[in-house]
């Protein structure tokens, strides 16, 4: 089968820089050690940070570091944190998934990529739309026009499967908005199958058009992220040993180790029942928007909340770099 994870950060991130998920691989630890994994099956996943042997920084993991890890078949390398540290950064990354035989797509060269599973042949398309904060000329596949990715698609004609891979929508809101249901029917109408959506770092919804699938958000499944619903996301299962797709889901949780596990209950607000019922709800954007802001608001609670407690038993010198962190990025946007 198909297995398909979210975002995924095998660095350490903001505020937690020698304590995050990056300080444990970096250790030895295989973060996808609780995923029970079978040969038989082809992993997809978000790669959103930067691999480089380049200088300390956040979202960024050394290659030595990423050895460690048992990778999944397959990354997408087109979101917000793919040029952290610019194009050289990017470039290191996309030069060890192919030293290390591990397919990706989404970057400028490789819009798209192909392969075979289950006796199918899959295609996947992999682009952002959301806005790049490091570059002004993204390496990856960066708001595309629609006919640009209409031409994408017809390259896949010949594919017994195609999935679309978007980095998109707003970050913490656990609903999309009218623009990405627009944007995913015409997807499916241009010849997609499976739609999947990642950023908010929550699980959104899913819904069922013209028999495809469409999943908005994926959420996190290797992240360091305080707020409750930040650490509950969705793997979809697609089975294609049959003549017609098998498609369904699973629910991931985060442990205080940062690790995902498979789970089989979540709190309800994390549920498909539930988050599936807000899709049909669509609302002006300027609701929306609000909506948006006051997610936020209640992640960055929460966060605070958490680096103010991780403080306390911080060593002066990890104290010293968090807070430098804060000013730089508060301050200085860097």
């Amino acid at each position: 089968m198909l297995k398909i994870l979210g975002d995924i950060c095998f660095a350490d991130g903001y505020f937690d820089r020698g304590r995050g998920v990056g300080s444990a691989i970096t250790a030895g630890v295989n973060p996808f050690q609780y995923l029970s994994r079978s040969d038989d099956d082809f992993w997809i996943g978000n790669f959103e940070c930067v691999s480089a042997n380049s200088r300390d920084s956040h979202f960024v993991i050394s290659h030595e570091a990423l050895d460690n890890v048992r990778h999944l078949d397959l990354y997408g390398v087109a979101n917000n944190h793919s040029m952290q540290i610019g194009a050289e950064g990017y470039k290191q990354t996309v030069d060890y998934l192919e030293r290390r035989n591990i397919k990706y797509v989404g970057s400028r060269r490789h819009r798209s990529t192909e392969f075979s599973h289950q006796d199918k042949k899959i295609g996947i398309i992999a682009f952002s739309m959301r806005p790049d904060n490091f570059s002004y000329e993204p390496l990856y596949w960066h708001l595309p026009e629609l006919s640009d990715i209409a031409d994408e698609i017809n390259k896949l004609k010949n594919c017994d499967f195609r999935i679309a891979f978007i980095h998109w929508g707003y970050e913490f809101i656990n609903r999309p908005n009218i623009e990405q249901r627009q944007m995913a029917h015409w997807l499916v109408d241009t010849g997609i199958d499976l739609v999947v959506g990642m950023h908010p770092h929550v699980a959104q919804g899913a819904e069922i058009y013209k028999n495809k699938s469409i999943f908005y958000s994926l959420g996190n499944t290797l992240f360091n992220m305080p707020w409750a619903p930040t650490r509950y996301g969705l793997m979809i299962n697609v089975n294609l040993s049959d003549d017609e797709p098998k498609v369904w889901s699973d629910y991931t949780a985060i442990g205080d180790d940062f690790f995902p596990r498979i789970v089989e209950d979540v709190p309800h607000e994390f549920t498909r029942q539930y988050l599936d019922s807000l899709i049909p709800l669509v609302v002006e954007n300027e609701i929306y928007f609000s909506q948006v802001r006051d997610f936020t608001k209640q992640y960055t609670k929460a966060n605070r909340k958490a680096v103010l407690k991780r403080m306390l038993s911080m060593p002066m010198s990890e104290k010293v770099l968090l807070i430098s962190d804060f000013v730089n990025r508060r301050l200085f946007k860097r």
